[in-house]
């Protein structure tokens, strides 16, 4: 027996229909009008039958996959569900381009807004929905403003870096999924020991962040986070605690070298201040030939990026 919702929320309303079909019967009454006579009534029959159809399927397949329903075990999306127990508060956060967003895979849908909740593991998730407040009154639970557990950054130990090998792997198979098919490069867990730091996140870890030192600058050799891991701001956790260190080392900027268009790649770090840089130093240009010589700049156009950190 199916649970009685606690808040029902449809994704679509059939309001978009109605107008369909105003639209079309306004069609009709004004060829009426300029002398198409009832002749014509089958034409606009199918007209109404096509467009209001297409419409009826749209919505039908909306409202079945994407409405949200809150009963009393369980908060629902789609297919994606969390259970009541789960959820300890409503966050304060709202970093949409990094949270998973309950029900859609692709990000937040238009239209409509997001309510941030915390779960008993510590992560955050966006529910979209029309009427936030109605939801929140209706989840019944305080604000969390406690820190995400799963945002803590840490120096990473020595005795983890082999386990990084596993998370710098598995993170590759987001550009695979994407289309992107990056060379085969090999792990060198002997690097992170002679790295200038490396931070990670969870335990054992789940995200990892490599630094070194490149003409004078803080470099940034890689961010890397388990795929099921991302989308709740790990990778901007790991960015933002290199920049800090950076900062506390007394680095005048940060730089990477990364896809131009990969969308969490070059348009990502440009969101976090960091711009595309043409004139740079040797280690730097280094680094760019070594990238051409192991096949990276065959699968897109690579750039430096800089963060200036003064």
């Amino acid at each position: 027996m199916t649970e009685p919702a606690v808040y029902d929320e449809k994704a679509r309303s059939y309001v978009s229909i109605w107008i369909t079909v105003t639209v079309v019967a306004a069609g009709f009454v004004l060829d009426v009008i300029i002398g198409g006579g009832i002749a014509h009534l089958p034409g606009w029959l199918l007209v109404l039958f096509v467009l209001g159809g297409f419409h009826f399927l749209v919505l039908y397949a909306a409202r079945s996959t994407r409405s949200l329903a809150l009963t009393a075990d369980e908060l629902r999306v789609g297919d994606d569900a969390i259970g009541r127990k789960q959820i300890v508060g409503v966050a304060t956060r709202l970093d949409d381009d990094e949270l998973p967003v309950l029900g859609w895979r692709d990000g937040m849908p238009r239209g409509v807004q997001a309510v941030p909740i915390r779960l008993d593991d510590g992560r955050d998730v966006l529910v979209p929905t029309r009427f936030p407040d109605r939801l929140r009154n209706a989840l019944g639970v305080e604000v969390a403003t406690a820190p995400s557990r799963g945002m803590d950054v840490r120096a990473a130990a020595r005795s983890e870096f082999p386990l990084l090998e596993e998370v710098d792997e598995r993170a590759d198979v987001i550009f695979r999924t994407a289309g992107y098919e990056l060379p085969d490069i090999p792990f060198d867990p002997a690097a992170l020991a002679r790295a200038a730091a490396v931070f990670v996140v969870g335990r054992p870890p789940v995200g990892f962040v490599q630094i070194e030192e490149v003409d004078g600058l803080a470099y940034i050799v890689e961010i890397a986070v388990i795929p099921k891991w991302m989308r709740q701001g790990i990778g901007t956790a790991l960015l933002e605690r290199a920049c800090e260190w950076a900062r506390t080392h007394n680095y005048p900027a940060i730089a990477l070298t990364t896809y131009a268009d990969v969308p969490w790649n070059g348009p990502y770090y440009a969101r976090r201040g960091f711009v595309e840089v043409t004139d740079f130093g040797p280690g730097l240009r280094a680094e760019r030939e070594e990238e051409r010589k192991r096949g990276l700049d065959e699968v897109g156009a690579r750039i430096v990026m800089r963060r200036e950190l003064s």
